[in-house]
């Protein structure tokens, strides 16, 4: 118990000692953990209680996918350019929106525009973090940073599925009128999410200027960052394959 007590204290300080923003940064992650794992486990089973079944299922899956995937490189383009603050509190707001989807769906018909929602907020709030992160922290906390997010949201998600599999059931049980209003309480998170965050995140980046905008701005700024660093191509070509096998389970 000491052995806790002692590495949560020595957590804490650690953020404490950061910049406000990473101190912001850890508390959207660790709400937005919590919102989502209130859900994660019902999602398909409230999705099969709207009519959808199991080729359906990973259909609504396919749309996030796709969606993510389109809109990544085009996203990161636009917080260089844009700034930060404004995707990342969209991105919270998507999640709102796609979570009232989720609580007004009569069908399952609906929750496809829901995962597209999703999709586009977490890529979003994603991009915002890492900028965000990379920001507050000087190089040699880097990775504890990065670490301690991970682990303050892993513990808040590990908490939310016990919470709302009480609520599941003191709602009526593994119905979707006894989910639905787990979706309800997820709008409600992220309004408060989305206020604290206004009120305290700063805009980490300067913007950029721009020379130009559409598809032919952003493919020639792409090539010139690949330009002259193999190191870079060399990553991102491991990331891509290191991604494979995930789409087989």
């Amino acid at each position: 118990m000491l052995y806790v007590r002692t590495a949560f204290d020595r957590v804490l300080g650690f953020v404490r000692r950061q910049k406000p923003n990473y101190q912001v940064g850890v508390t959207r992650a660790s709400g937005t953990s919590f919102l989502t794992g209130l859900t994660s486990q019902f999602n398909a089973i409230y999705a099969v209680a709207l009519g959808a079944n199991s080729v359906q299922l990973g259909l609504l899956s396919t749309f996030g996918n796709a969606i993510s995937a389109l809109i990544s490189i085009p996203v990161g383009w636009a917080v260089d350019r844009r700034g930060v603050r404004p995707f990342v509190l969209a991105g919270i707001g998507i999640s709102a929106l796609a979570a009232g989807i989720y609580a007004l769906a009569g069908h399952w018909h609906w929750l496809i525009a829901a995962a597209i929602l999703a999709s586009i907020s977490t890529r979003f709030t994603g991009s915002g973090s890492s900028v965000i992160c990379a920001d507050s922290v000087q190089n040699y906390d880097r990775a504890t940073a990065q670490n301690v997010c991970g682990t303050m949201a892993a513990i808040v998600s590990m908490i939310a599925p016990l919470l709302a599999a009480s609520l599941v059931i003191a709602f009526g049980g593994m119905t979707a009128q006894g989910i639905r209003p787990l979706y309800y309480l997820q709008v409600g998170g992220y309004a408060l999410i989305l206020l604290f965050v206004a009120s305290k995140l700063r805009e980490p980046l300067a913007r950029h200027q721009i020379s130009g905008s559409g598809p032919r701005a952003l493919w020639s700024d792409f090539r010139s960052l690949l330009a002259g660093r193999p190191a870079l191509r060399r990553w991102i070509a491991i990331s891509a394959l290191s991604g494979l096998p995930m789409a087989m389970f």
